[in-house]
């Protein structure tokens, strides 16, 4: 599995502009085949600080939405951000799951 995070530093004043554009690109990139979820957060110490974090069955996937269209959106939202976007992309290659109430991790 792999993962892609775009890590998003907004302007003061353009939270809700930021999020409303995010809100469609991220419906285009869940119905993107091979992506399996993908998440917004904000980080609880900076409001303007987002993350969008998506998980992908294969590199190939990942790479073919990298390199189409729809990613192209990114740039077009330069003007609600502080910053240049940040991507950090990771292969995860075991994943293991327990539950909280588990007495052993």
């Amino acid at each position: 599995m792999h993962v892609a995070t775009v890590n998003l530093r907004l302007k003061e004043d353009k939270h809700s502009e930021a999020v409303s554009a995010i809100d469609g690109f991220i419906r285009r990139m869940h119905a993107w085949p091979g992506c399996l979820t993908c998440r917004l957060l904000t980080d609880a110490g900076d409001g303007q600080s987002l993350s969008l974090v998506s998980e992908w069955d294969s590199r190939e996937a990942l790479d073919s939405f990298l390199a189409s269209r729809e990613f192209l959106i990114l740039q077009g939202m330069r003007v609600v951000l502080r910053e240049e976007p940040q991507i950090v992309l990771d292969e995860i290659l075991i994943r293991s799951r327990i539950s909280l109430g588990s007495k052993t991790y």
